[in-house]
């Protein structure tokens, strides 16, 4: 028997008074170990069933908190069956999803919705009237282009795809766009072109236009990337080609800091603060354009900044749409609003979404909304674009989303019920050792037949027969039922449900609220089960008070530990007092033994 084992089942520490080493039987020749061990174990009985009823305890408070951790899985659905929404489900069909679209809520007036779109909710945009850097006059160096791209020089070819010819175009550093510009100019009459190369000094683009189908294409270098034309699309008029860039040559790359844009500006930009819409923002003169658009934008400002470089200007949106306001305000001088060509900008205000919806397409109603959701009766409307159409609407009550919930319902019924029954009626493990089983194994069959969780089942069981006031009284007449004739007592004994769908479904489809009103209402059933299980789950409820902290069970722990801890120590006394038994009789057979070996010496004198 160890009895530092049963002492650490209750978290107490024992120590042996013997010491660590004993050795008796020198003299006798005894196992007096095992003879003590033998003593102490047939005494030691009461202990053992005391640690045992001990750690049976523990192991019922394990299986109540799974208890109650699948109690509370099942109040999270019977809960959500007392809101409206869950059960009285309809669905909206569109006629054109494209630009309509629409959810109808539980209280949705069932029907067709004629709906004209007159005005989608848009956002107010505030758009600098400025580029943020002008385009440069044509007598800059192709070296000096280093708005977006660090310009490389090499060699670009110009193609005639009807002739199959083509020929190269040497672009330097030290080239103006001017010499560019005649460089291309004197290819395409090389090439049998023609056309006209340009440069417009208001647009800060580049154009191409030919006769004859045509190529422009880097051999090396980064001229068409510098231009923007490699993202450009060459176009056809009927007549001629025409290749444009697709954004300004001084069009900027987000990783310049607001000190370089100044520098291209000759303007003048100072650290500080600035506001929109009344909201501070810190601004340094070595931020980066792309991390002072994430100031803005990580802001509380309500907006959203961006920099557009196919029109190099800043652009800044609200974040809700409808009617609107945006404010800029310079508090501390920066010069930022100018540097960004914003301080003269363009207001667009936000419009509110419009449409006109009649249920019988000819009495109409105005409905407006800050949004694209637009609710009315009970549907929220999603708008996508604006059409001439008119769109119909078709709202319905989704008869098999409601089924299946009930369904999910009575499947979720059927499956804590089975849970408990198996609970109360599971024998134990059997053919393993204590060490050999999982925590799982032990676990079973320690409710069999348990009080208070046979009340639990009890009480879950009697809802089958719940009466609840209204227009339906009873689960049955839902179809909600424990089955046949011949299957029902037994199915009533477990708590087993069965659906008839087809009934259920004619119930929904006469009024659906009729469902709602049985399960949700104030002595609804999901009402009142759901307060049966919120006593049965809560902290300090039913099951905590039998086993949670300071419940029954662990009151009985308690008790049982004083007791236990009282066996320990008699029974290390009476370890104690059997080896001072055993170390007497020893030192007794010892000192018989020395008298013997003396009287055999004094015989065996005598006889000499």
């Amino acid at each position: 028997m160890d009895l530092s084992k049963i002492a650490s089942t209750i978290n107490m520490r024992y120590y042996s008074q013997l010491g660590g080493f004993q050795v008796g039987g020198a003299v006798s020749g005894l196992d007096t170990q095992s003879i003590i061990d033998a003593i102490l174990e047939a005494e030691s009985q009461p202990l053992q069933d005391l640690t045992e009823k001990y750690e049976k305890y523990e192991l019922m408070q394990k299986a109540y908190e799974e208890v109650k951790t699948k109690l509370r899985e099942f109040r999270d659905l019977v809960y959500s069956f007392k809101l409206q929404s869950t059960i009285v489900q309809k669905t909206a069909f569109s006629s054109n999803e494209t630009f309509l679209s629409a959810e109808a809520s539980s209280v949705a007036i069932t029907g067709v919705y004629h709906v004209r779109i007159v005005q989608t909710a848009t956002y107010t945009t505030l758009v600098g009237t400025n580029e943020v850097v002008p385009p440069p006059d044509s007598t800059k160096t192709f070296g000096e282009l280093d708005y977006m791209y660090s310009p490389q020089e090499g060699t670009v070819r110009l193609y005639n795809n009807e002739s199959g010819s083509y020929q190269d175009v040497q672009i330097l550093s030290s080239d103006t766009i001017d010499d560019i510009v005649s460089k291309l100019n004197s290819t395409l009459s090389s090439l049998g072109i023609t056309g006209t190369v340009s440069y417009d000094t208001d647009t800060g683009k580049m154009s191409i236009t030919s006769d004859k189908n045509f190529a422009l294409v880097d051999i090396s270098g980064n001229f068409t990337k510098v231009f923007h034309l490699d993202e450009a699309s060459l176009n056809f008029d009927g007549t001629n080609y025409s290749l444009t860039s697709s954004a300004s040559v001084s069009s900027l790359s987000t990783s310049k800091t607001l000190a370089q844009i100044a520098t291209y500006t000759s303007k003048t930009i100072v650290s500080g603060k600035v506001k929109i819409n009344g909201v501070e923002i810190d601004v340094d003169q070595n931020d980066t354009l792309s991390s002072l658009i994430e100031k803005i934008n990580d802001s509380e400002a309500g907006v959203m900044a961006s920099y557009d470089y196919h029109t190099n200007r800043v652009v800044i949106v609200s974040n809700n749409s409808g009617p609107s306001s945006i404010t800029l305000e310079d508090t501390d001088g920066t010069g930022l609003f100018s540097l960004l060509g914003v301080e003269s900008h363009s207001l667009y205000v936000g419009q509110k979404a419009h449409l006109q919806i009649s249920m019988d397409g000819t009495n109409w109603t105005d409905v407006y909304s800050d949004t694209n959701d637009v609710e009315y009766n009970g549907v929220t409307f999603h708008v996508s674009g604006e059409t001439s159409e008119t769109i119909t609407i078709d709202v319905r009550v989704d008869t098999d989303a409601i089924v299946e919930k009930i369904k999910e319902f009575v499947d979720k019924w059927n499956e804590i019920m089975d849970y408990l029954n198996e609970k109360l009626t599971e024998e134990p493990v059997t053919d393993k050792s204590e060490e050999e089983m999982s925590e799982e194994e032990k676990m079973r069959g320690v409710l069999k037949g348990d009080d208070f969780l046979e009340g639990i089942f009890d009480r879950l069981r009697g809802f089958i027969t719940y009466k609840v006031e209204g227009d339906i009284n009873y689960l049955w007449e839902l179809g909600i039922t424990t089955g046949d004739i011949g299957t029902g007592y037994e199915n009533m004994m477990k708590g087993h449900l069965e659906l008839d769908e087809e009934k259920l479904r004619q119930i929904i489809e006469d009024d659906p609220n009729k469902v709602w009103e049985f399960f949700g209402s104030e002595n609804g059933f999901a009402t009142k089960l759901d307060d049966c299980l919120w006593n049965l789950v809560k902290f300090n409820g039913e099951i905590d008070q039998v086993a949670g902290i300071s419940g029954r069970i662990e009151r009985e722990q308690r008790f049982l530990a004083t007791q236990i801890a009282s066996w320990i120590e008699r029974l290390s006394k009476r370890e104690q007092e059997l080896w001072r038994k055993f170390s007497a009789m020893e030192e007794v057979i010892s000192q018989l033994q020395s008298q013997g070996n003396w009287i055999s010496q004094a015989l065996q004198g005598s006889s000499r």
